[in-house]
């Protein structure tokens, strides 16, 4: 799935409008901590933290090692959207806004390889889910649940399969999701978390 947007414009245009906004009521609402001695909003991902300044929207680990612009681009989105409480419900992506309409290529692009990845071998994908700071959820073969944002989890699961039936999977948002990012940045973020899971999975 190719990018649903002009990744250099959304990321200048997500810079300016992080510039407009509050970093107290950001950090309030999105489970960040604001430093305005260093002027940095400070995320908790992935068993990471991402630095952002403010006003200018850069991303970056404390170490300085570069960041995907497509997750700059997340992050940001993350901390733009209004968002609200979650509620403890699941829904795929075809429920999203919009989602049926592209949920063969959401498939393709993220469920599928999830499921030719950890199929085969469910317990791997949660030493891969745990890696990233995910916790074991009951649900199929093995599933995880993974807090890419603080305030936004999404849980990826694997049925093995067995001689009459071949090997699935899902993934899921809270019900929240819609209020969290739009729809094609969840196609995004879940493209982003099976790649990397997968990763973790060869090493």
């Amino acid at each position: 799935m190719a990018l649903p947007y002009n990744l250099g414009v959304t990321l200048d245009r997500a810079r300016a409008s992080l510039a407009q906004c509050d970093p107290e009521e950001i950090a309030k609402y999105k489970k960040v901590t604001w430093q305005p001695e260093k002027g940095l909003l400070s995320l908790p991902s992935l068993n990471e933290v991402y630095d952002i300044t403010y006003p200018a929207g850069e991303v970056s680990t404390p170490l300085g090692e570069p960041v995907d612009p497509r997750f700059q681009v997340l992050i940001l989105h993350y901390l733009l959207a209004p968002g609200s409480g979650l509620r403890g419900q699941w829904i795929s992506f075809k429920e999203l806004p919009g989602g049926l309409i592209y949920q063969q290529p959401f498939y393709g692009r993220a469920v599928l390889p999830l499921i030719h990845t950890f199929g085969p071998q469910p317990a791997n994908l949660l030493q891969a889910g745990t890696a990233l700071g995910g916790r074991q959820v009951n649900q199929g073969d093995a599933a995880i649940e993974i807090n890419p944002f603080p305030q936004l989890p999404v849980r990826l699961a694997i049925w093995a399969g067995d001689e009459e039936f071949p090997p699935s999977g899902t993934i899921l948002f809270d019900a929240s999701a819609p209020d969290m990012l739009a729809t094609e940045d969840f196609a995004v973020l879940a493209e982003y978390l099976v790649k990397r899971l997968k990763g973790l999975a060869r090493e």
